[in-house]
């Protein structure tokens, strides 16, 4: 039967850093991989850059037997609110125009008040030059390909809305007429609209191989508004990885990621998938986690969403003090690692070991881990653990016997020897222990008594855990719960940073809040922004990282 973890599941860059609380939403790519998102205003000042649109209108047809001319001036076109999917809305002012017809000059205007009208239209992608748009980052290859998307002139340009202000225009059915008078003008002269609205490149090899998974391999575009059409969006989409199988997705951008950018002052969110934050960040904390293991020892569920041991494999061998370990071995898929909303989450189910002839410990462990943006001495952003203490963890522990006897004494003995485990090097292991005990309940049928520890209550002192940390961070294994919270920072920094940090650097990092020497995420955030390019926006400034059941990176174009 194959495993599916997801049941398993609890319900130019520049730095201005933001680090305080902000609740979010569930965030979604929508089944694309990375996604590049900005806002309305944004995406009409990169297009209003190139001034690329026809400068003057003229049309002439008969109509019932009358000829009727429009003569003109445009003046801007910029997108609107009424955007679905690929279809574009571009409202085109009309600065000047006047209608002829049977010796009558009316003006499409009203003074100042100019009158517009809408369009619909969809983007195509367009090649160019890849070295013309690529960064110092990238590597052009012989099968590079770059795509400016730009108005598609061979689909249907439909008119959806306009107005006129001129006050005669409503004069014998005018009003009804313009409309499919401009139709046919946009349908021979949409050609002459090329503005460049983003750029994509696919193919490009990575001067930094570890980063190699970022990089696009199919593309798409959307554009949506919010239902309450306060927010508008228009979005990038790439599939990356090397998939290219666009059949099955819908253009569709989530407006929720750029609402919870917004709240940093950014205006643009880059949002890597769940699936892919589980297949290239979660999988190499995996092994930093499980002992003697390696990224084919785990599989991830057919979703994508989660990741499990795919084979009996011992948790690790954790010093219990006075020259004693215990070694808990996790059965097949008793390991269970995911992303969930705004922290990564570990599940260990039926990890057991063997204190003593005719007993079994079962260990089962939840743990949350929660991360932020803070910055480094070099005024860099960093995505750093929001932690404290031994962590936002919960043990729960059955203790089976082979006989019914000697049943408390040995409970407690298992208790004592699992308190030391969790605090080892603290002054934890009495509130622990007693805690612990305060939890049992024996169950005489099934043999067993069961008790929990809930790691958060636990109170330590900084120092300790800082040094315990250091200590983990230089190799020991020891109190599990911190060790799952250095051994995840670690992970973490390497796969968005590109390099490790240092045991201090992670230690104070976690227990200190001082990240003067963790290493930043600007050349992952780079990636993206250089391959799904924005054209016209030379300064970009990182706000923001966060964890909205996907990973949601906020900057600031300009």
């Amino acid at each position: 039967m194959e495993f599916n973890g997801d049941k398993y599941l609890h319900s130019g860059l520049k730095h201005t850093i933001y680090s305080e609380e902000v609740s979010v939403d569930d965030i979604s790519a929508g089944g694309w991989d990375v996604v590049s998102i900005t806002d309305l205003d944004t995406i009409n000042k990169i297009t209003s850059n190139e001034k690329n649109y026809p400068k003057e209108f003229s049309v002439s047809d008969t109509i019932l037997g009358v000829i009727i001319n429009i003569n003109g001036r445009w003046g801007e076109w910029r997108l609107t609110k009424n955007a679905s999917g690929g279809k574009m809305n571009v409202r085109c002012e009309i600065s000047e125009g006047a209608v002829n017809y049977e010796g009558r000059f009316l003006d499409i205007n009203s003074g100042e008040n100019n009158s517009y009208v809408e369009i619909e239209l969809t983007l195509k992608g367009e090649h160019a030059e890849p070295n013309d748009w690529t960064s110092g980052n990238d590597i052009v290859e012989e099968n590079t390909c770059c795509y400016q998307l730009v108005a598609d002139p061979d689909n249907k340009v439909i008119v959806s809305g306009c107005e006129f202000t001129g006050s005669e225009i409503g004069n014998d059915n005018l009003d009804l007429i313009l409309p499919a008078l401009f139709s046919g003008w946009f349908k021979k002269n949409l050609s002459t609209f090329d503005r460049i609205f983003a750029v994509i490149l696919i193919g490009l090899r990575a001067k930094n191989g570890d980063f190699q998974w970022l990089y696009p391999s199919a593309y798409s575009y959307a554009a949506n508004s919010s239902l309450d059409n306060q927010t508008t969006g228009f979005g990038i989409l790439t599939l990356i990885d090397g998939r290219t199988d666009t059949g099955k997705l819908q253009q569709s951008v989530d407006i929720s990621a750029l609402r919870l950018v917004k709240k940093f002052g950014a205006n643009l969110a880059l949002v890597i998938s769940k699936e892919m934050f589980v297949k290239h960040i979660l999988s190499k904390a995996a092994v930093g986690l499980i002992k003697n293991s390696q990224e084919s020892d785990f599989r991830i569920s057919d979703s994508g969403l989660s990741l499990t041991n795919a084979r009996e494999m011992i948790w690790q061998d954790f010093d219990a003090g006075e020259g004693k370990t215990v070694s808990p071995v996790l059965p097949k898929h008793g390991f269970i690692l995911t992303l969930q909303s705004d922290y990564i989450h570990i599940t260990l189910q039926g990890a057991h070991y063997r204190p003593q002839e005719g007993v079994t410990v079962y260990m089962g462990l939840e743990q949350n881990f929660r991360y932020k943006v803070g910055k480094n001495a070099r005024g860099e952003p960093v995505f750093v653990p929001d932690e404290k203490g031994l962590g936002d963890a919960q043990v729960s522990c059955s203790v089976k016997f082979d006989r019914w006897m000697q049943v408390m004494e040995i409970t407690m003995g298992v208790i004592a020897s699992i308190a030391a485990v969790i605090s080892l090097g603290t002054v934890t292991y009495g509130a622990i222990t007693a805690r612990a005990a305060t939890t049992l309940i024996a169950a005489e049928r099934e043999s067993a008594v069961m008790f929990s520890v809930n790691a958060a209550e636990a109170e330590i002192v900084t120092a300790e855990a800082m040094a315990v940390a250091r200590s983990i961070a230089n190799g020991a294994v020891s109190n599990p719960t911190i060790f799952n919270i250095v051994k995840m920072a670690s992970a973490i920094t390497a796969a968005i940073a590109g390099t490790a940090a240092g045991a201090i650097a992670i230690s104070e990092a976690i227990y200190k809040s001082n990240y003067d020497d963790v290493p930043s995420f600007y050349h992952f955030a780079s990636i993206i922004t250089g391959t799904s390019v924005w054209p016209h926006m030379e300064n970009m400034t990182l706000k923001s990282a966060s964890l909205a059941d996907s990973f949601v990176i906020g900057l600031e174009l300009k």
